[in-house]
């Protein structure tokens, strides 16, 4: 595989965590959040240690410089998937905003797509192709873009990312067609919805981690959205279970008295009370 390195590269800072040479082509991209906001050195610092056994190819800061960690010709360890790092090019995104939804800036944002570009031109990558299907794995004629929560029970690249990921392939590929300019609107990406008696459960609730998080409703659903979350409603609230990285149901109920007070052992008030006023009061939740 002849591979290069982006030429958009700010800053280098090789991490010992990564295998080389990779064993597939590239054909795939994955982007991820830092879960922080990191500058580039510091995230190069982070993926330094052996111990931390951990790395991406690319990252991207806040301020929309971009730093190389691993090249291209190497696998990442980023994905907690070797077959998906051994074909993808990872890119570490930072978060000028917390969870749920790691915001990232306009500058990362307009980097991000600068990049992901010169990766497809430089890899033959003809345009990226996003269904939002964990199913099309590995079925890059089909979509090319994954996500690490389609591997482990994580939130990356959190809400915002996520839901913006075909608005970033629709960009891309207007770049790779050789337009002049970019479309002057996004693209619109609705927010999953999950409405239970008229209270939508989106900001507690993603099908993917849940499933992966208990392999009892993994074997009993696999990634079926619809019958998972309706587990969810009529048992994981009362049973207390985590349904995304970003809410913790007990963590909430220990840190806040009066909610104690107010709704005692009734678990499913909980989760309510933060989709519904506790996310808007910024209270504590993991």
């Amino acid at each position: 595989m002849n591979t290069t390195n982006s030429p958009l590269i700010d800053y280098v800072k090789i991490s010992p965590n990564r295998t080389s040479p990779r064993n597939h082509k590239i054909d795939t991209v994955t982007i991820h959040c830092m879960a922080g906001n990191l500058s580039v050195e510091r995230c190069g610092e982070v993926f330094s240690p052996k111990a931390r056994k951990a790395s991406s190819n690319y990252g991207i800061g806040s301020d929309g410089r971009i730093a190389m960690y691993v090249e291209e010709r190497d696998r990442s360890w980023c994905t907690s998937s070797a077959a998906n790092d051994h074909r993808a090019v990872t890119i570490e995104v930072a978060n000028d905003g917390g969870a749920p939804d790691w915001h990232v800036s306009e500058k990362a944002m307009a980097a991000l797509i600068e990049l992901l570009a010169d990766i497809c031109r430089r890899n033959q990558i003809k345009e990226l192709k996003w269904k939002a299907d964990p199913s099309l794995i590995g079925q890059v004629n089909k979509q090319n873009m994954t996500v690490h929560r389609w591997f482990a029970a994580k939130a990356c690249p959190g809400n915002y990312l996520y839901e913006k990921h075909s608005y970033i392939a629709q960009q891309v590929n207007h770049k790779l067609s050789g337009a002049s300019s970019l479309p002057k609107l996004p693209l619109k990406t609705d927010k999953p919805k999950y409405i239970y008696q008229n209270v939508d459960y989106a900001r507690v609730f993603d099908p993917v981690f849940y499933s992966n998080t208990y392999p009892d409703l993994k074997a009993a659903f696999g990634s079926d959205s619809k019958k998972l979350f309706d587990h969810f409603c009529r048992y994981g609230m009362s049973e207390g279970r985590i349904a995304i990285a970003s809410f913790r149901v007990n963590k909430y109920k220990s840190y806040y008295a009066d909610l104690r007070k107010a709704f005692g052992n009734n678990l499913p008030l909980y989760y309510e009370h933060y989709v519904k006023y506790g996310y808007q009061e910024n209270r504590k939740c993991i």
